[in-house]
């Protein structure tokens, strides 16, 4: 009986300081997988009028899938300039870094102009939702426009 007892803590010991001896996470180690962080750079001008458009204010890494939107240059709630698609679709623009009001139209870098009731085709990507940009209704739905062309 004495054996067992004597055993039975041997092993009880042995087996507490195996799981002492086994290697520990540090909570404060970095970690080897980047943190997958991205941005999207941007800034709101604003027309004196009221009209805000989203512009790029540096470089993006956010993921964007390629794309062209056609629809009507609008100003949604809160007076952010959207594209609406012929079905009501309402979608966000971010325009090129350069962009800037004049009067109520917006001029691009390129030296195209845009305005509110334009019939438009826009060339760009898709970008994901950004919710420093909630000042417009629209933040989660965003169109990055790299050329924009008037149709008559």
């Amino acid at each position: 009986m004495a054996h067992r007892a004597a055993f039975g803590i041997v092993a009880a010991v042995a087996l507490l300081l195996s799981a002492c001896s086994a290697p520990q996470a540090d909570p404060a180690a970095p970690s080897a997988v980047p943190s997958g962080q991205q941005e999207m750079p941007t800034a709101v001008v604003q027309s004196s009028g009221g009209k805000k458009a989203v512009v790029h204010a540096g470089v993006s890494s956010a993921p964007e899938e390629s794309g062209q939107l056609v629809g009507t240059l609008a100003a949604a709630g809160a007076g952010c300039v959207v594209v609406r698609a012929s079905d009501g679709e309402e979608t966000t623009l971010v325009f090129p870094q350069g962009t800037a009001f004049k009067g109520e139209a917006l001029a691009l870098p390129d030296g195209s102009s845009l305005s509110e009731g334009d019939n438009v085709a826009l060339d760009g990507a898709r970008v994901p939702a950004d919710e420093k940009l909630s000042v417009c209704p629209n933040y989660r739905r965003l169109f990055s426009v790299v050329r924009a062309t008037v149709n008559p």
